[in-house]
């Protein structure tokens, strides 16, 4: 059973949040809804989504202590976040208070005072402060105000500003590493860090970022049992630790391999592993080494052991500290400066790419049985040869994926044959994959075929380039069959079969008469 953070709704695309239409953010994640089997983030929920039940809303216009009650900002499947104003001072704020149904469940009360405690302890710059908590009506649910911010989520930058140069990350990362060693040092792990979990709020003309959400926050002193059983996983599937994932023991480590994939999107702009499910992402963060950012993006690439050894799937190969893995990125950056960095290097060429993944039923990765792993372990090596076979070289490789490219042909009827070849290759691969002896109906294999630009560093290596940006032209649901961009359909007679996205499913060769 999987635990996230305050919500578990069914998958959907993402809402608009109640600050993108109020201009102002509820801090400390109030409004994060974790959605399992969606991309890697958190989403927002509206207040009026129909998501989250209807639960007792106070009016507006109640008093709480010293605060008068403006509206609702952010719903949960715990809390409600209001936005309220001092009665004296006319200040705003934020007013965070457990649902009113679940006053008498012990398990969410003592989560929810738990979260204050943690901040309380904290007392830090970049971790957002708590006015005052109480009781409702001195006898209820508990409720914490804190300081209202203003701002964006880290999340939503990212998806408006794309990838960030080493500097920029850095930049981010020091005091989100300042917030986090704090916590460690007062025997606090935070495990849920993600983008929607970092705010950069915007004070008097100044940058402030602040890590949010302690709700599922670790006190390795606290007495007791534990606030979740060791038959549920906390945290973020995107983002999770393997030791989280197996239900072990977690100390500050578990953050240092969060840290590492957050570090991972910040410079490459995509997460280390693209799926989408729980069940593959598990397996990934389970078993598989996540392919080198200087693979996927113009990254130096000094700064992959970095990243990696942070992202050790053996917590005792990580950095030891939050300290010592900022002490070796920023020893990393700064040594890279003026060493020309790929980017500088890097010359563009006309190219193709062919993207094969593997999808597997969710329910069959929970407990893949030994036909389902035999199966599994033979996909990706064949397309691999029969596709480097036809020309392409592979440019990178994850557990359930792999990209190659070519080279176009500068003269138009080169370029023609090319693509011509490629693409009779990837139907003749499908092809055969599907009539493949002890083939696993749960597998699903997908060719994604693409035509564009691709930027080449130094050395020869694929350094960045509109081919390297799978996820802005592959389609996001999963699909068995052969597809090809208009791009690099054009001029051929191809016979396609319908569309999916941006690309067209093209239809399977008929068998030759015996």
């Amino acid at each position: 059973m999987t635990r996230t953070t305050d919500d578990d709704p069914p998958p959907i695309s993402r809402a608009a949040s109640p600050a993108e239409t109020t201009g102002a953010h509820p801090p400390g994640g109030l409004d994060d809804t974790t959605l399992p089997g969606s991309e890697y983030e958190a989403t927002r929920t509206q207040v009026d989504s129909p998501l989250v039940p209807r639960l007792h809303t106070l009016q507006q216009g109640s008093r709480v202590g010293a605060y008068v009650l403006d509206r609702v900002l952010a719903r949960g499947g715990f809390s409600l976040v209001y936005r309220a104003t001092h009665a004296g001072r006319g200040t705003a704020v934020a007013l965070k208070a457990l649902h009113a149904e679940l006053a008498s469940d012990l398990d969410a009360v003592v989560r929810f005072e738990r979260e204050i405690e943690v901040i309380q302890r904290l007392n830090h710059p970049n971790v957002v402060e708590i006015l005052e908590h109480g009781r409702l009506d001195g006898r209820g649910p508990p409720y914490y105000v804190m300081e209202l911010l203003d701002g964006c989520s880290l999340d939503e930058h990212l998806r408006a500003r794309g990838r960030q140069s080493a500097t920029d990350a850095l930049a981010l990362l020091e005091p989100l590493c300042s917030a986090l060693d704090a916590a460690h040092r007062c025997g606090i792990v935070h495990r849920d860090i993600k983008p929607s979990n970092v705010f950069l709020a915007e004070q008097d003309g100044r940058r402030r970022v602040v890590l949010l959400d302690f709700g599922v926050a670790k006190l390795l002193d606290a007495p007791g049992p534990a606030l979740t059983s060791s038959r549920h996983v906390v945290g973020t599937p995107a983002c999770i630790s393997p030791e989280q994932l197996l239900g072990e023991p977690v100390d500050s480590r578990a953050d240092v391999y969060a840290l590492g994939v957050l570090t991972y999107r910040l410079l490459v702009g995509e997460p280390p592993f693209l799926e989408r499910s729980y069940p593959m992402l598990r397996q990934l963060h389970l078993y598989v080494d996540p392919p080198r950012p200087s693979a996927r993006a113009p990254v130096n690439p000094a700064l992959d052991a970095v990243i990696l050894r942070a992202m050790s799937k053996d917590r005792r190969e990580r950095h030891p500290s939050i300290a010592a893995f900022l002490s070796d990125l920023r020893a990393t950056v700064e040594a890279s400066r003026g060493t020309g960095a790929p980017s500088s290097e890097a010359h563009a060429r006309r190219a193709l790419a062919l993207y094969a993944e593997v999808h597997v039923d969710p329910g069959a990765i929970e407990e893949p049985d030994d036909g389902l792993l035999a199966d599994l372990e033979l996909i990706l090596p064949f397309i691999t040869a029969e596709s480097v076979s036809a020309g392409l070289t592979t440019a990178a490789q994850t557990g359930s994926s792999v990209l190659l490219t070519a080279n176009r042909a500068d003269d138009p009827g080169g370029d023609l044959e090319t693509r011509r070849r490629v693409v009779n290759a990837a139907l003749a691969i499908h092809q055969r994959l599907e009539a493949r002896a002890g083939r696993d109906p749960r597998i699903a294999v997908r060719l994604c075929l693409h035509a564009g630009e691709l930027l080449e560093s130094g050395e020869g290596s694929p350094a960045a380039g509109k081919l390297l940006e799978i996820a802005a032209w592959v389609p996001d649901r999963p699909a068995t069959g052969v597809f090809a961009s208009p791009e690099l359909l054009a001029d051929l007679e191809i016979a396609t079969a319908g569309e999916e996205g941006a690309l067209r499913r093209l239809a399977a060769p008929r068998p030759e008469a015996s």
